[in-house]
């Protein structure tokens, strides 16, 4: 027989040196372990075509073999020799039959030398090749076998990891030359005078209800940017922006991420590290504790403009924050009616409120008592603007439906390349 070419056995099935064409879909095709012995579901005519033949180990099995083979004294011997040479061998014994037995057993003969060819060739792979199909020389039985713990489950698969979060930049990359348009100079100086009017005039603010205000435009430009580099640098951080989300696989339509204390929003508590990814909020800036303040001094005195209390701690207490919620919406962002009742009971006794600032794109802003849409009012929130909420207002439920895309400040786009989308910081202490 040639080598590479094939044969027919009596069956009908073509047979190659190394065992039937379509053993990959025999059910009983299998390898023991151990001196290379044939399991019981194992079919007798199964080999693989990827061992090297010519210099395989040959097994002769412990059973006796039939007399007149020539083999009976060599039972337990194991040795390394030609596939050739043992075919020759099994035909040169069978040989001695055909001569005392005839013609008519011929082809029969023919059949028991393959049989013991593939025999003697089965012992060959099952002791040098492993059940795949790769030569196994070196590798300790251990490594094949790795332990496994009493409920039978491998312990090396039993390895703890935590997830990689990949961070979210808020500002477009810089590639090459910017695509982007520069706002006019008409549109920078129109820019420039509202805010100097708005310094002149004094701080443009309303009284949304008792203990709710908002203070339109309040953020400078210079503050704007500046919140945006900061939040940028921390963002791509440790304990960045990703995007939240809950253990049946929802995601919250937005980018998130902490200050001070980690909010969980699986779980709605506080904690000092976030479960995802065991990472450890950052801090709080200076810069944003000074802005904070602030806009509490200013509301207070909107708020005693507004309604002439005495004391308008009663309306809208005062508050130092601890934590910082960052949520980055893209165009298509939104959150829905909620409230913001996680902080501890003494906080939300006390009604320390919740400050609020809008960075980037408009938002379409709901708030009321209950949690219903149509009967929720709404206020368009824009770039620079801050929203106060405590004392009797503490516990509104509120959210977002819209956010207006291309509504950002031409001269704020310019200066951080901010993505498309709205950049909100909510403050409040635990």
């Amino acid at each position: 027989m040639y080598r590479g070419r094939g044969r027919t056995t009596s069956g009908g099935r073509p047979f190659y040196r190394g065992g039937y064409s379509d053993q990959s879909s025999n059910p009983d095709y299998g390898m023991s372990e151990g001196r290379g012995r044939r399991s019981p579901n194992m079919s007798p005519w199964s080999g693989s075509r990827h061992s090297n033949h010519e210099n395989a180990a040959v097994y002769r099995p412990r059973m006796p073999l039939p007399v007149g083979t020539g083999l009976q004294g060599q039972n337990d011997t194991l040795e390394t020799q030609g596939t050739s040479d043992a075919l020759s061998h099994c035909s040169s014994s069978m040989g001695l039959n055909r001569s005392v037995e005839g013609e008519k057993i011929e082809l029969s003969l023919v059949e028991e030398t393959e049989s013991c060819a593939v025999s003697l060739l089965h012992h060959d792979l099952s002791h040098n090749v492993n059940i795949s199909g790769s030569v196994d020389k070196s590798e300790p039985s251990q490594a094949r076998n790795p332990p496994q713990s009493s409920s039978g489950i491998d312990d090396s698969n039993q390895v703890e990891c935590q997830a990689v979060i990949e961070h979210f930049d808020i500002c477009l990359p810089k590639i090459g030359t910017p695509v982007m348009l520069k706002p006019s100079l008409l549109v920078k100086n129109r820019e420039k005078r509202n805010e100097i009017k708005r310094s002149a005039e004094g701080q443009i603010g309303n009284v949304l209800r008792p203990g709710m205000v908002l203070l339109k435009k309040y953020l400078s430009l210079a503050d704007q940017v500046k919140i945006v580099r900061a939040c940028r640098a921390l963002g791509l951080g440790s304990g960045g922006f990703y995007q939240p989300g809950y253990r049946d696989g929802a995601k919250l339509h937005l980018k998130m991420m902490c200050l001070g204390k980690n909010w969980d929003p699986e779980t709605g508590n506080y904690g000092d590290l976030r479960p995802i990814d065991r990472a450890v909020p950052p801090g709080i800036p200076r810069e944003f504790f000074q802005l904070v303040e602030k806009v509490i001094k200013d509301s207070h005195s909107l708020v005693q403009l507004k309604t002439k209390a005495s004391h308008v701690e009663h309306i809208l207490p005062s508050m130092k924050p601890n934590i910082c919620i960052m949520n980055f919406y893209s165009a298509s962002g939104r959150l829905g009616l909620h409230q913001d009742k996680d902080e501890s009971p003494e906080s939300l006794h006390k009604g320390l409120p919740v400050i609020s600032f809008s960075i980037g794109d408009a938002a379409e802003f709901l708030y009321g008592d209950q949690r219903e849409v149509d009967k929720a009012e709404k206020v368009e929130l824009e770039s620079g603007d801050v929203l106060v909420f405590g004392g009797s207002s503490r516990l509104i439920f509120h959210g977002v439906t819209a956010i207006k895309q291309k509504t950002a400040p031409g001269s704020l786009l310019e200066e951080t390349n901010l993505r498309p989308g709205r950049l909100n910081l909510t403050f409040r202490e635990y």
